[in-house]
């Protein structure tokens, strides 16, 4: 079941891409390696574009989708890229046009059985999904026991086990 929209990034959309990681460019040309063709790319929950320009370098077209209008309006201008506003449920785009879908750090959003019904419904047959996330969380010093312990925000659990949790 799809729950309806909440666009948590909106007040911030100017100034995300200010405090988002870079990705590394060899991570691109990796991705360029797993078509055979680079026609196309669905940059899927792009945000305000942060892996869709650095795939423009790669591919002749990439269509960078997202939920919220206000990253899209937020997002870089670039002669390859074509920003939409769309769920990753539902693209837009038409079927089995597309060489290679990504998703960078987004996908704990999605509703997933739609979504992979859309990639499978977009994806040329020889086509490619790209999925990646962050790498695990490491504070050192005070950061590290705010982390841990919830600090100042009331939220500590006692003494900190040096690992951070979920609960």
């Amino acid at each position: 079941m799809t729950q309806p929209f909440a666009d948590h990034f909106a007040p911030v959309a100017a100034s995300y891409a200010d405090f988002r990681p870079t990705y590394p460019r060899e991570l691109f040309a990796w991705l360029a390696t797993l078509t055979p063709r680079r026609d196309l790319a669905w940059d899927c929950a792009a945000g305000s574009g942060q892996a869709s320009v650095d795939l423009a370098g790669y591919f002749a077209q990439v269509v960078a989708t997202d939920a919220s209008r206000a990253q899209i309006d937020a997002a870089v201008p670039h002669p390859r890229i074509d920003y939409r506003v769309a769920p990753a449920e539902a693209s837009g785009l038409a079927a089995a046009s597309v060489d290679l879908v990504t998703v960078a750090q987004a996908l704990h959003w999605f509703d997933l059985p739609a979504f992979y019904a859309e990639v499978r419904r977009v994806l040329r047959p020889d086509g490619a999904l790209a999925v990646w996330s962050y790498g695990v969380l490491a504070v050192e010093g005070k950061a590290r026991v705010l982390c841990t312990t919830g600090g100042a925000h009331g939220r500590g659990r006692g003494k900190s086990s040096g690992r951070l949790s979920s609960r």
